[in-house]
C-alpha cells in the first residue's frame, strides 16, 4: 500500500495554506503550495472541516497525489459568509519546489465543488 500523510498532516498543510492566502503572503505560500486562494476574489477561509482524503494512484512519471475534500465557511469580498466545499489536490515530489516544511507535500490545485450533503441531526 502506498504511504500517505495522516489527516493531521493534511490539516496542518491546509491551515498554513489558508493562513498565508488570507494575508496574501506569497513567500509563505510558495513553501506549501503552487496555487493561491486569492482573498480579493475567492474570499477568506479561517476554518475548515476535513471530509475525505483519497490517495490517487500515480501513473508513470507522475508524483504521488491525494485529493482532500473539505467543507469551509468562506467570507466573500462583499462581506457575506457562505458554506463551500472544495477538493484540494496535494502532490508529493513536485519538481522545483521546496517541500521541506510541508513534509514533501504541496497543494497544487483547489476547486470548488457542490456542497456535501448535510448529515441529519438526531
Amino acid at each position: 500500500m502506498l504511504a500517505s500523510c495522516s489527516s493531521a498532516d493534511e490539516r496542518v498543510l491546509l491551515t498554513q495554506f489558508f493562513a498565508a492566502s488570507r494575508l496574501r503572503d506569497l513567500t509563505a505560500i510558495q513553501n506549501v503550495a503552487t496555487v493561491v486562494f486569492e482573498p480579493a476574489t475567492d474570499g477568506i477561509v479561517t476554518s475548515f472541516e476535513l471530509m475525505r482524503v483519497s490517495v490517487l494512484e500515480p501513473s508513470a512519471g507522475q508524483p504521488l497525489s491525494e485529493e482532500v475534500s473539505i467543507s469551509a465557511p468562506v467570507k466573500l469580498p462583499d462581506g457575506r459568509t457562505v458554506a463551500r466545499a472544495f477538493v484540494v489536490t496535494l502532490q508529493r515530489g513536485v519538481p522545483g519546489s521546496d517541500q521541506s516544511r510541508s513534509g514533501g507535500w504541496m497543494i497544487t490545485a483547489i476547486k470548488a465543488v457542490p456542497a456535501f450533503p448535510s448529515t441529519p441531526r438526531k
